[in-house]
């Protein structure tokens, strides 16, 4: 009786194991792939718009929405407005593909021509109406397009990272080589800030494109508090991509440095200032980045004089008749930090002092407050023996920290020659490493975004020295998870079979 019963509870385990696999490979999935037929159009294309050139024009809109998604737009045009009365646009349509600008040329100068959009999905229902109409009439005296105004759907070329700026303590302008499309899930996890001086993560709370910039190259993010002077080195993630749907590729022209600012968000440095500003500005900071810069921070926007290095001195504190060279001398955006570029600075306490400055309305710099310590940014390196390469750093792991991020930690190597990291990716088991990205000398860790589900990545950790020897490198690989509904099915009915096992062993 009790091998019967044994013998029944193995039947009826392998019947729930049987019935759990079949709904997974078979029902379930049908489930999924058996939806029914997409008949809702998308919603109509709003807020069309137009900017005019020799021969051309450029249109732009907002993203469409669509119960699926949307997969293109059209574009209708004619000589006149088409209403509900008035029959068809005459000109041939065009399938603009996925963008969100279309660059058209080819027109006639001097002829009006008008234009609407609609959006469309993959099964193929249209907007119902036509966007708001714009017109045109293209003209010599409006100039000719940028050439790198708009990549078609034919475009391969990959989008760059062209600048960073700090516009203030919590908003950044970035610049991209061309028109690029915000990412419509997350978009702040497709960049990463890092202190170059400490590596700290400055994080990224939103993001939101240019409304002025018509070339749609312009992006502003939204940070955390920066801190004033301190060199930022900005990386964007492969989320980025261009309107012919070409993303960043990671390392290759994807990061770009910008200094921290000290404006206060909202303040107004284009307006004039009052006429009563009697307020002296101030030497807020010296700060050494590395071995040949200082950032110098200011309480306010300043002028110098047309030669601006005779308005810094730099002195070693212990022996004030012993001097750094200052060899040029940038401002930022704002005026209010000032980069100066030095002779190889000594491991010594070093006094700046600024004199000759002036705010924007005429106050000189207080003489009681244009003084800084600062401790010099340099370790002496030593020129390796030809044909030496650099020791590997250690402990180089590969973790995911939060979903489709992977954090990358090491100890640095105990080489005094080495001048640089460098990273390398491969997404073919280490067979192929991409042309690897420049970390400097000081980082011992890094997070990486932009990655793809499912995706086994490895990572190849070199050192360089200043003969530009680099050494063999340390690999360090890591599997990221699937995502997605048949995914978690499938994961399910294994886990099934799992419990049945085990109940078995039993």
């Amino acid at each position: 009786m009790t091998k019967t019963i044994a013998n029944n509870k193995v039947l009826f385990y392998l019947a729930v194991a049987i019935t759990a696999l079949f709904l997974a490979v078979t029902v379930m999935p049908g489930a999924y792939a058996a939806a029914p037929s997409d008949t809702i159009p998308p919603d109509d294309t709003e807020n069309l718009q137009i900017q005019v050139y020799d021969g051309a024009v450029l249109l732009s809109w907002d993203v469409a929405t669509d119960n699926t998604a949307v997969t293109g737009y059209k574009i209708y045009s004619g000589p006149t407005e088409v209403t509900p009365e008035s029959g068809e646009y005459s000109n041939p349509v065009i399938d603009a593909g996925n963008q969100i600008k279309y660059l058209i040329t080819g027109l006639t100068n001097g002829t009006k021509i008008y234009f609407v959009v609609t959006a469309y999905d993959a099964a193929g229902n249209e907007s119902d109406n036509y966007s708001n109409p714009v017109y045109g009439v293209p003209d010599t005296t409006y100039g000719t397009p940028p050439a790198d105004m708009l990549h078609t759907a034919s475009d391969e070329e990959s989008p760059t990272v062209a600048d960073a700026e700090a516009l203030d303590m919590e908003t950044v302008k970035v610049v991209f080589s061309e028109a690029v499309v915000m990412p419509s899930s997350a978009p702040e996890t497709s960049f990463t800030i890092i202190n170059n001086a400490t590596s700290e993560t400055l994080a990224v709370k939103s993001v939101k494109m240019d409304d002025e910039d018509i070339l749609g190259k312009t992006m502003f993010l939204t940070t955390d508090t920066q801190e004033g002077g301190a060199e930022y080195i900005l990386t964007a993630g492969i989320q980025i991509e261009d309107t012919g749907g070409n993303p960043i590729i990671s390392g290759t022209s994807d990061t770009a440095a910008f200094i921290g600012s000290t404006v206060e968000p909202g303040s107004d440095l284009t307006g004039d200032l009052p006429e009563d500003d009697v307020t002296a500005p101030t030497l807020v900071s010296a700060k050494s980045i590395n071995k040949t810069t200082v950032t110098v921070t200011f309480s306010e926007p300043v002028i110098m004089d047309s030669d601006p290095v005779t308005n810094f001195e730099i002195t070693e504190k212990a022996d004030p008749a012993k001097t750094l060279e200052i060899t040029a001398v940038t401002k930022n955006a704002q005026g209010s930090i000032v980069i100066l570029k030095t002779s190889d600075q000594q491991s010594v306490s070093y006094t700046l002092t600024v004199t000759g400055l002036l705010d924007e309305a005429g106050n000189e710099l207080d003489v009681n407050a244009n003084t800084k310590d600062f401790e010099g940014n340099f370790q002496e390196v030593v020129a390796p023996p030809a044909g030496l390469t650099p020791q590997n750093v250690k402990n180089f792991i590969a973790s995911i920290v939060r979903e489709l991020v992977i954090k990358l930690t090491w100890v640095k190597a105990e080489d005094m020659s080495v001048v640089d990291q460098v990273l390398y990716k491969s997404t073919d088991g280490g067979k192929k490493y991409d042309a690897g990205t420049s970390l400097g000398a000081e980082r011992h860790e890094v997070e990486l975004t932009g990655l793809t589900p499912g995706q086994e990545y490895y990572f190849k950790l070199t050192t360089k020295n200043e003969a530009g020897k680099e050494s063999t490198g340390m690999i360090s690989h890591i599997m990221l998870p699937a995502t997605g509904p048949g995914v978690l099915l499938l994961i399910g009915a294994s886990m099934g079979l799992a419990a049945f096992k085990n109940r078995k062993k039993k």
